[in-house]
């Protein structure tokens, strides 16, 4: 609370003073969204107040509210899993830190009311109906990566794709490579269609996958829909961005993403379907690798040795699962108001020799024929 002092003058004489407490906030209190309209009203509002804190720029504004949800100690993620590998990780596949702490920077006063941090904290997943849905925390950390000409751009070395790709899709649907391929060491008959649930939150789970394509799509440039581009040179606002991408881009989204992989499509027919499913599957792969070798450390999920057997796993496993990722995407393309998930479950398909294993197997063959020489000089 403040006081303002007015003063009351008749005929150029001071006749008396009054004081009137003026309140700091005039926010209402925000709730957490459960609808699209919702949302993007929640985000409006978290914009404004950003802007009255001197947050003018859209980057930063989306930067900030990135940090309630990836690499902050402050984040949904982080609260979570207690990383700071993590919260590094993201940091550099964005190419970027965190503009500002959103706890303070959303308060338009010291004693705001409008509790938007806890808002947006507890909207990652917004669902418009048990179908239609989005994870808004992978929506924005994308848009965050597509301000960075190397997040969307430059291969990270070893893991499978661009920051934008390692935020995203590669991050998701690898991450489950490399369970499925541990989980197959024991069951070698488990489906890669089991990555792919309606509900929950984790792999490539139907929210999940409708955050990633939303994070390329949203506030993209509708003159090129095969650009990956900066959201803000195309937008002034994020909740613009949003409502641009719920009402004018979400019957196309599965196209417009497809086209950002580099898909070419003759009506609704994806002419290279074999080289994208190809492209996707090279990425989950060479993820898998990094992800299952540091969960496996971080949850204690088990040894070296079935580390080496479940990569034997990688390959097969990613192709079943860029093969259902990209049919489920074009399975969108021809009915845009059903979810993205899976429509096809392939066989399991065999391990395979890897490297590691030809080097066991010589080393084997090795040490076998030295036990069979005859090293006794004097025989």
């Amino acid at each position: 609370m403040g006081k303002n002092t007015f003063e009351l003058i008749i005929d150029g004489n001071l006749e008396g003073t009054t004081s009137i407490e003026i309140a700091d906030c005039c926010c209402e209190k925000s709730k957490p969204a459960k609808s699209f309209a919702q949302l993007v009203a929640l985000v409006k509002h978290s914009e404004d107040n950003l802007i009255i804190k001197g947050y003018d720029d859209m980057g930063d504004r989306i930067s900030i509210i990135r940090g309630i949800y990836y690499g902050t100690e402050w984040s949904l993620d982080y609260s979570k899993e207690q990383s700071k590998a993590r919260n590094f990780a993201f940091n550099e596949y964005t190419n970027s830190n965190v503009e500002a702490d959103a706890r303070e920077a959303l308060k338009c006063s010291e004693n705001c009311k409008a509790d938007l941090f806890n808002s947006l904290f507890n909207s990652f997943e917004i669902f418009d109906s048990p179908y239609k849905a989005v994870d808004f925390g992978h929506l924005i950390i994308g848009m965050d990566s597509r301000r960075s000409w190397r997040a969307k751009s430059i291969g990270i070395p070893t893991q499978g794709g661009t920051g934008l790709e390692l935020n995203t899709w590669v991050g998701d649907l690898g991450g489950g490579v490399g369970k499925l391929s541990l989980d197959r060491v024991r069951n070698p008959k488990k489906r890669a269609k089991s990555l792919f649930p309606i509900s929950g939150s984790s792999y490539g789970a139907m929210v999940n996958l409708e955050g990633d394509i939303a994070s390329y799509v949203c506030g993209m440039d509708s003159n090129n829909e095969s650009k990956i581009d900066d959201p803000t040179d195309n937008f002034e606002t994020i909740h613009e961005a949003l409502q641009d991408y719920f009402d004018t881009k979400w019957d196309k989204r599965a196209t417009f993403f497809l086209k950002m992989l580099d898909g070419e499509f003759e009506g609704n027919k994806l002419k290279n379907k074999d080289e994208v499913v190809e492209y996707c599957a090279e990425a989950l792969s060479d993820f898998s690798y990094w992800y299952l070798g540091i969960r496996m450390k971080e949850k204690g999920l088990g040894e070296i040795d079935e580390f080496t057997a479940a990569s034997g796993n990688f390959e097969p496993v990613s192709r079943e699962v860029a093969s259902i990722f990209i049919d489920g995407l074009l399975h969108v393309v021809e009915k845009p108001q059903d979810m993205i998930t899976a429509r096809t479950n392939p066989n399991p398909t065999p391990r395979e020799e890897t490297t590691v294993d030809k080097a066991s197997e010589l080393l084997e063959k090795l040490k076998d024929k030295f036990k069979k020489m005859d090293l006794n000089p004097f025989d």
